[in-house]
């Protein structure tokens, strides 16, 4: 699961790099590529792989994380979300499909992560603990761009909620993070108490939006909440299947 886990760090570190409550520029998007790029290079390197491997992952990286990081910024007329979310997904996909074909994680990476001293190395394989490592800098960075998207392709005028419903930006990862925690666990209850949790914080919220507004307040917190949670709970199901 070498290249997945690569794949979901450099999305993730991209986009915790170009985050921002402003709108992003060329130079943060940049920087935020090369950042993708070398994190996913060095790990790539840690890992084992050899030379042709790792110039393979950062030739990759440099292809598609500039693309990925800069997308809301190229000039192409009437941009769509939906491709934005099918390059993403294209690229997630193809990895998991050629997964098969990497070498177990070893290397600088394996041996760092045998002496950790923790009880779960000896549980958890050094290659689902990369993935799990990646899977959360996903849902940390990538999983909010990815609901933003979702929210635009399904009408862009619901990204006026996030105007309303305060703290979004903070609460998804949080909401994501443990439903997360809850599906690795084995707990599907504590995943569904968090959203149910997560609606009574927003129903005031919500029921006191006047006028014609509140219907698009709320398709845009159950969208919004239903998208974060498929994500947390798909990517954690992913980390399980690396046992």
């Amino acid at each position: 699961m070498i290249l997945v886990a690569l794949a979901l760090l450099g999305f993730g570190v991209v986009d915790l790099a170009r985050w921002s409550p402003d709108d992003v520029g060329r130079v943060r998007a940049v920087v935020a590529a090369i950042a993708g790029t070398a994190v996913a290079g060095s790990v790539a390197a840690l890992s084992g792989m050899d030379s042709s491997g790792v110039l393979l992952a950062i030739a990759i990286s440099l292809a598609i994380l500039p693309l990925w990081s800069a997308y809301e910024l190229l000039p192409v007329r009437h941009l769509k979300p939906e491709f934005a979310l099918a390059l993403l997904m294209g690229v997630i996909f193809v990895l998991i499909a050629l997964s098969g074909s990497a070498d177990p994680i070893g290397g600088d990476l394996a041996t760092w992560y045998a002496k950790l001293g923790f009880g779960f190395v000896h549980r958890v394989p050094v290659d689902q603990f990369v993935l799990g490592v990646g899977a959360t800098i996903f849902l940390l960075g990538t999983a909010n761009r990815i609901v933003q998207l979702v929210l635009r392709a399904a009408r862009p005028s619901l990204l006026e909620g996030e105007d309303t419903l305060h703290g979004g930006r903070l609460l998804g990862p949080m909401e994501r993070l443990i439903v997360a925690a809850g599906v690795l666990s084995g707990s599907a209850a504590a995943a569904g108490f968090v959203i149910a949790a997560k609606g009574l914080l927003r129903f005031r919220e919500i029921g006191g939006t006047p006028g014609p507004n509140v219907d698009e307040i709320t398709e845009y917190f159950l969208i919004g909440t239903f998208t974060s949670a498929v994500l947390a709970a798909g990517v954690a199901i992913l980390v399980l299947a690396a046992a």
